[in-house]
């Protein structure tokens, strides 16, 4: 137990090895992606820190690849929890949705329903956090009037302003992405989706991570296609893609709430998260 201490002690004290097992946390990558993604332009000095991870890291000569052992998965888990913790001042977060959608993976189809806005945001918020230390590309779409207030809450939140500055972190309004002169067509939306997510993997990314607001369809009075959009995508979502969908509850009647449960993998509705059978 002393060395398995030790070891995680460490590695979760210097920022550089706590940056490098975030990145492995659900990706197995090469030398060049990792540096990359934990951002070190020095060899020597990203080296040094990836070889101190010798009982964390563990290196795959078949695929030419790092990944973390089962010890530095638990790193990473407290690395998770313990920043979590520190920002929203150190509640029990055991069973909390905000904990949970730090978890979603590839292929993974979420809906959040919420009624109010800092909710929202605290959940949304910590599911984009997730996807940018494992370098993935995350998109954010939200209604055209919120686009700044959703840029400063984003910050406010702690998500640096430096991803905002490459392609890995976009906010898109949700008007222009969901809708083309006031129509919506779920395979257009789909498609445009396959497109961005081979653009930002051409860039060097993972995959895709979306977080939208779907409140356009309902303002455009698109709530037939919107339900075909969701039927579409299923409860599984094609690989290297991961999607959060938001939805307000006061513009659902109970025909809708039920049809789009039916639509997703998991669910998220007044503090409960759960993968749905």
């Amino acid at each position: 137990m002393k060395v398995w201490d030790n070891e995680i002690h460490r590695a979760i004290s210097h920022p550089i090895r706590r940056r490098i097992i975030e990145c492995l946390l659900e990706n197995d990558l090469s030398f060049s992606e990792l540096m990359k993604c934990s951002g070190i332009i020095n060899h020597g000095r990203f080296g040094h820190h990836l070889r101190a991870l010798g009982g964390l890291v563990a290196y795959e000569p078949s695929m030419r690849k790092y990944r973390l052992t089962d010890r530095g998965q638990l790193a990473g888990e407290l690395i998770w929890d313990i920043r979590f913790i520190i920002n929203r001042g150190g509640r029990d977060l055991a069973h909390e949705p905000s904990r949970y959608v730090r978890h979603l993976r590839f292929r993974d189809h979420a809906v959040l329903y919420y009624n109010i806005e800092d909710v929202k945001r605290e959940i949304c918020f910590s599911y984009i956090e997730a996807g940018l230390p494992k370098n993935e590309a995350v998109v954010y779409i939200v209604s055209e009037n919120k686009l700044d207030s959703e840029y400063r809450e984003i910050q406010r939140y702690g998500i640096s302003a430096d991803y905002f500055r490459t392609e890995a972190f976009t906010i898109m309004p949700a008007e222009e992405w969901y809708m083309k002169k006031g129509k919506a067509q779920a395979k257009t939306i789909i498609a445009n989706w396959l497109t961005l997510l081979k653009e930002r993997q051409k860039a060097g990314f993972t995959g895709l991570r979306g977080a939208g607001e779907m409140e356009v369809f309902f303002n455009y009075a698109k709530t037939e296609e919107l339900l075909r959009y969701e039927a579409a995508l299923g409860r599984q979502l094609p690989p290297n893609l991961c999607g959060l969908c938001l939805y307000n509850t006061q513009r659902l009647d109970e025909e809708q709430f039920l049809e789009l449960n039916k639509r997703h993998g998991h669910l998220i509705f007044k503090g409960i998260a759960v993968k749905t059978k």
